[in-house]
């Protein structure tokens, strides 16, 4: 029987927290790259494999939307499944809840399907391996992003820390970024949501421009590269309060 759902379950280390003991998004990020990469496995679709044939997916947008941040010690169930295609892009989405099934967040991610080798974007009719879609919707959706009047920050250089094992900016350096010029009181706070577009990818050496704004409770993000164009975009939305 084929494996439409694919879950697996992790627990919130210390190593994994903040300040105020609440799991990185970085972190839940990485489980849900790995979890994406088993449920592959679970079917006989290794990474090796598909480097080897030519075809990876690398994500270019994403959205959490958070009933409450799991914080440490939480045991987490984590579910993934594959959500269709939308134009060139990959649909993946993802359930995280407690060990009663009290939910913690969902997300939806979009994919693109690439060469490694040669860069050449493939069209999902062109994936070798086929998807076993699952027609079920999270509260999450992926939306388009659009921010204006965002003030300069700072400037930031990617070093050798800060790459995957492709050689790229790995996509939860970009949410660090963030979390270290936030305004000291949407520190204290808990993510509500937090929709994302990894716009063009980055190496070591490369330079950005952090710009930033807010509005109440929500936060406009952006990294730009020398020419203009960004790289990053964020958009994070906030509890109204600590809880």
């Amino acid at each position: 029987m084929e494996n439409y759902k694919h879950t697996e379950t992790f627990t919130v280390d210390f190593a994994d927290c903040d300040r105020k003991y609440d799991l990185k998004p970085a972190t839940l990020m990485a489980w849900a790259f790995e979890l994406a990469g088993s449920h592959l496995a679970s079917r006989n679709i290794t990474r090796e494999q598909m480097w080897e044939d030519g075809q990876v997916f690398l994500l270019t947008k994403t959205c959490i939307s958070f009933d409450r941040v799991p914080v440490y010690h939480d045991k987490v169930m984590f579910t993934t499944w594959e959500g269709g295609t939308k134009g060139s892009q990959f649909i993946r989405r993802y359930s995280v809840t407690d060990e009663n099934g009290n939910p913690f967040c969902d997300s939806e991610s979009m994919w693109v399907l690439v060469n490694p080798h040669t860069h050449k974007l493939y069209r999902p009719s062109e994936y070798i391996y086929g998807q076993l879609t699952l027609d079920e919707e999270t509260e999450a959706k992926v939306e388009k992003i659009k921010i204006e009047g965002e003030e300069f920050v700072k400037q930031y250089t990617f070093v050798y820390s800060d790459l995957d094992p492709n050689g790229h900016v790995n996509n939860g350096t970009y949410l660090r970024l963030l979390s270290d010029i936030l305004p000291e009181d949407l520190r204290e706070r808990h993510y509500k949501k937090l929709n994302i577009n990894f716009a063009r990818e980055c190496m070591e050496g490369d330079t950005i421009s952090l710009y930033m704004k807010r509005e109440g409770d929500t936060i406009y993000f952006c990294g730009r590269l020398a020419e203009g164009k960004n790289n990053i975009e964020i958009i994070a939305d906030f509890a109204a309060c600590r809880r």
